[in-house]
């Protein structure tokens, strides 16, 4: 098969692909529209409903999702925890997680096959390094999860002692844990969206008619962060023995705030430390240069004089 038909095959399979899309889309759209309607009474939910459903492409990822996930339960249970550390908490996160890093590798490695084509280097040996962009679209979504795992840890962690401040003065105020929990998350939506959210997850939760102890293990579960985990060992001992809530989490966000104290010092001792290499390699030499500069042009010159 010669090269331009290859290139002609190519471009029909893309530009018909593109069409099928799109149509799929707009009819995505309209029914939406007309949901919407029968639903609200009007159109003007339907741009906020489309935004909360899934695109048509994401159907697409499902399809690949549920033929790459790992038949190991271990691999799937890690997967799942990891997805709830970062925030992503649907029963389809997993389909979807592991559906996005095989159409990201089949992506971009038809992505470097186009290339190899359109630029008339099609050979066998050229096809080897496709694993490579491959390889990078298969895990570069495992490194961007575990990036925003530990963004998110980051923020709890810096976000909670003011979260459980805001909670204690609720509580000296005269409310009960969990209308506190809920009146300050819905005062930190807007500053602190994260906690905001687990404290109103919280809520639910309890609302739904589940104990407390096991309301507030989830919440540490599904965040994995120490300082939280520390927080629910105290409110559990407080729930347990009968002791006062508001006192045991005053001391404890003491020692939070101890303890977040003790690493800024630890980082900035261990600075110095840091800043010797690069003073060493950008800044020395820059010295030397400066220093013995003019010396080794005035040796130069005598030289080239002859003395």
């Amino acid at each position: 098969m010669s090269l331009p038909l290859i290139i002609s095959a190519i471009v029909f399979l893309v530009i018909f692909g593109g069409a099928m899309t799109a149509y799929a889309y707009l009819e995505e759209k309209y029914w939406r529209a007309v949901l919407s309607k029968r639903l609200y009474g009007d159109t003007r939910q339907a741009e906020t409903m489309a935004t909360r459903l899934h695109g048509p492409w994401m159907h697409r990822v499902r399809q690949l999702g549920r033929q790459a996930v790992p038949k190991n339960d271990a691999t799937v249970a890690d997967a799942r925890q990891a997805l709830s550390y970062a925030g992503y908490r649907d029963p389809q996160a997993v389909v979807l997680y592991y559906g996005i890093r095989v159409g990201l590798c089949l992506t971009l490695g038809i992505f470097f096959l186009l290339v190899v084509l359109l630029t008339g280097h099609f050979r066998i040996e050229n096809l080897i390094p496709v694993f490579l962009p491959a390889a990078v679209g298969y895990y570069l979504p495992v490194l961007l999860l575990q990036i925003r795992v530990r963004s998110r840890q980051r923020q709890i962690f810096r976000e909670l002692p003011d979260a459980l401040d805001l909670v204690l003065i609720c509580l000296e105020a005269g409310l009960g844990f969990d209308p506190a929990l809920y009146r300050v998350s819905r005062e930190l939506a807007g500053v602190s969206p994260i906690m905001a959210e687990e404290f109103g997850r919280y809520y639910l939760e309890i609302e739904s008619g589940l104990p407390r102890k096991t309301v507030l293990n989830n919440l540490a579960e599904r965040n994995g962060v120490e300082s939280l985990t520390s927080v629910v060992g105290v409110l559990v001992q407080s729930i347990h023995f009968g002791t006062n809530v508001a006192e045991s989490l005053s001391v404890h966000i003491r020692s939070m705030r101890t303890q977040r104290r003790q690493i800024a010092e630890e980082k900035g001792a261990k600075m110095s430390t840091r800043m010797t290499f690069p003073m060493i390699m950008l800044i020395l030499p820059a010295l030397f240069l400066i220093i013995l500069g003019p010396a080794l042009i005035n040796i130069y010159e005598r030289i080239k004089g002859g003395f």
